[in-house]
C-alpha cells in the first residue's frame, strides 16, 4: 500500500481476498502492511485531512487478513520522508502536528478491529545520535496519544515504535526509554534486518567492498571464493539477537523484526547460482529460526518473489519452505503418527519424493522443489517398536524402502508394497535445531541425499551418519 497513487502504482495487481488466502494458506500467520498517506491521499493540506477513500480501501485490505485470522501491522511508511527523514529539533514541532493529524484519522477509522491489528508508529527513521534519539521518541509519544484518544479498542491495542533507523545496533545503544502509555504491556519494538548488506541488498560492487553471493557455514564457494561472506554470518547474528533479547524481550517487551529479506543473484548460471539459492535459504531458515527463539518476531519483506501477485502461485519454493521450516522449528511439536508431512533435506531445502510421480515398485527416491504434489506428501505411520513407516500420499499400500534389503553405503531409497520389513521401517531421532536423522532400521544407516547435492534430482540414498546436513531432514506439517 507504498505505491505512488495506490497499491498498483508500482505495477502490481490490487490486494484480492484470494492473495491474502494464499498467503495463509502458504503458512503465514501475520502480514506487516507498509502503507502511505501523505503522500497521494491528502486533500485537504491544512486540516492533513486523508482521502475517505482511501481509508475504506485500507481498511478493506486489513479486513481480507483479518478474515483469514491473520494479524496485521499497519504503519505510516516513508510516505515521502516527512517523518522518516526529518527527526530533527527544527522540524519537530511541525512533525509532530502532522503525526497527531493522520493518526487521529487512521485510528479512528480502524478503531472496530480486534487485536489482530497492531498500529506501527513509523518506518525507519533516520536517526544515528542521543538528540536525534529524542526527537524519535516525541513522534513516538504524539502517536500513542492520538491513537489512545480514540478510545474503543484503541485505548488497549499493541503498538509498535521503531527503533533509531531500525538497526539493531543503534536500538541496542541509543533507545534507552520508552514512551508512556496509560495502557499497560502494549508497547513493541521494532528493529529491520538485512545482515550482512553486501549479501541481503547490495546490487553492484562498491569501492569500499564487493556483493556476497554465498553466506554461512557450510555454503561458501570453492570455485568463486571472492564472494563468500566475510562477516555478518551465523555467530554474528546470534550476537545481534541476543542483544534485542536482552534489552526488551527479557523485560516483557516484544520486539518485531518488521523487515527481513536477501535477493536472489539472478545473474548467475550454473552451480554459482544453485549455491546462492541454497545459501540464500540457508539464511532465510537460519534467520527465521534464531529471530523466534530469541522471542523476536520476524516479518518477511516480500514484493512478489515468494508469491506471485497476480496468479497467486507460489514463485520460490525453496525459499518459502526454509522459512517455514525455520519458524516451525521454533516451536516444534515433534513428529505426530498420523500426520501428513513434506520431508525437505537440511542441505538443498528441497522436498524428498518419488520421482514422475512413478507408482510402480522400485521408483526411485530423490528431492526437487516442493510443488505440493502428492509424491512429495508422507503420512507417517507407527510401524511398530517406535518405528515408523514412511508412505507417499501418491501410492496407496507402499512406502518408503531400501531397495533389496541393502546393507551397504550408497544403497538406492526407493518405493515399494508395504510387507513390514525392517528395510520399510524408519527410525527418526531429533538432531538439532528441530531437524531429524531417519534411519533405516534394517541397515542402520542413515536417509541421505547423494553427493550433498543440492540440484533437482538429487538422489535419495542410505550412508553412515556423520552428522552433515544432507542426512537431516526436516519434517514440515501439511
Amino acid at each position: 500500500m507504498e505505491g505512488p497513487g495506490d497499491e498498483t502504482g508500482w505495477g502490481a495487481p490490487k490486494i484480492t481476498q484470494a492473495f491474502i488466502d494464499k498467503v495463509k494458506q502458504s503458512g503465514f500467520t501475520a502480514i506487516r502492511i507498509p502503507c502511505q498517506w501523505d503522500y497521494s491521499h491528502i486533500i485537504n493540506t491544512t486540516t492533513e485531512q486523508i482521502d475517505p477513500a482511501w481509508l475504506n480501501r485500507v481498511q478493506e485490505v486489513v479486513q481480507y487478513c483479518v478474515n483469514d485470522g491473520i494479524y496485521v501491522i499497519l504503519n505510516i511508511h516513508w510516505d515521502g520522508g516527512w517523518l522518516q527523514g526529518n527527526c530533527t529539533t527544527d522540524q519537530q514541532l511541525a512533525v509532530n502536528a502532522k503525526q497527531k493529524a493522520l493518526w487521529e484519522q487512521i485510528a479512528t477509522k480502524m478503531r472496530d478491529f480486534d487485536e489482530h491489528l497492531i498500529f506501527a508508529s513509523a518506518n525507519e527513521p533516520d536517526v544515528s545520535d542521543a538528540t536525534g534519539m529524542s526527537v524519535l521518541l516525541s513522534y513516538h509519544q504524539t502517536f500513542i496519544n492520538a491513537v489512545r484518544s480514540t478510545g474503543g479498542r484503541n485505548s488497549y491495542r499493541v503498538l509498535a515504535i521503531q527503533g533509531p533507523s531500525t538497526d539493531i545496533i543503534k536500538t541496542n545503544d541509543l533507545m534507552n526509554t520508552l514512551p508512556t502509555d496509560p495502557a499497560s504491556n502494549r508497547i513493541m519494538a521494532e528493529i529491520h534486518y538485512y545482515t550482512p548488506f553486501a549479501f541481503c541488498l547490495m546490487d553492484g560492487d562498491q569501492s569500499w567492498g564487493n556483493m556476497y553471493y554465498y553466506w554461512g557455514s557450510g555454503y561458501h564457494s570453492t570455485t568463486d571464493p571472492s564472494r563468500n561472506a566475510t562477516w555478518g554470518e551465523e555467530s554474528d547474528l546470534n550476537g545481534y539477537f541476543q542483544l534485542m533479547k536482552t534489552k526488551f524481550v527479557d523485560h516483557g517487551i516484544p520486539v518485531v523484526m518488521g523487515e527481513y529479506a536477501a535477493g536472489r543473484r539472478s545473474s548467475l548460471t550454473g552451480d554459482n547460482l544453485t549455491l546462492n539459492g541454497a545459501s540464500r535459504a540457508y539464511w532465510y531458515n537460519y534467520v527465521t529460526h534464531q529471530a523466534l527463539v530469541n522471542g523476536i518476531l520476524p516479518f518477511l519483506w516480500d514484493t512478489g518473489s515468494i508469491i506471485d501477485r497476480s496468479t497467486y502461485a507460489v514463485k520460490d519454493q525453496q525459499q518459502l519452505a526454509a522459512i517455514v521450516q525455520g519458524a516451525q522449528t521454533a516451536t516444534s511439536p515433534g513428529i505426530q503418527a498420523g500426520s501428513v508431512y513434506q520431508i525437505m533435506n537440511r542441505n538443498s531445502f528441497r522436498a524428498l519424493e518419488f520421482a514422475g510421480w512413478g507408482t510402480a515398485n522400485q521408483t526411485s527416491a530423490d528431492q526437487w522443489d516442493y510443488l505440493a504434489g502428492a509424491n512429495q506428501q508422507f503420512k507417517v505411520e507407527s510401524a511398530g517398536g517406535g518405528y515408523y513407516r514412511l508412505t507417499p500420499m501418491h501410492a496407496t499400500g507402499k512406502c518408503l524402502e531400501m531397495y533389496q534389503w541393502s546393507n551397504t553405503n550408497g544403497g538406492q531409497a526407493d518405493l515399494w508394497d508395504y510387507s513390514g520389513g525392517n528395510n520399510q521401517k524408519w527410525s527418526i531421532q531429533a538432531t538439532d535445531n528441530g531437524y531429524y536423522k531417519i534411519t533405516n532400521v534394517n541397515s542402520g544407516k542413515a536417509l541421505e541425499i547423494s553427493g550433498y547435492s543440492l540440484n533437482n534430482g538429487g538422489g535419495a540414498q542410505q550412508w553412515d551418519y556423520n552428522g552433515t546436513r544432507n542426512q537431516q531432514w526436516a519434517f514440515l506439517k501439511i
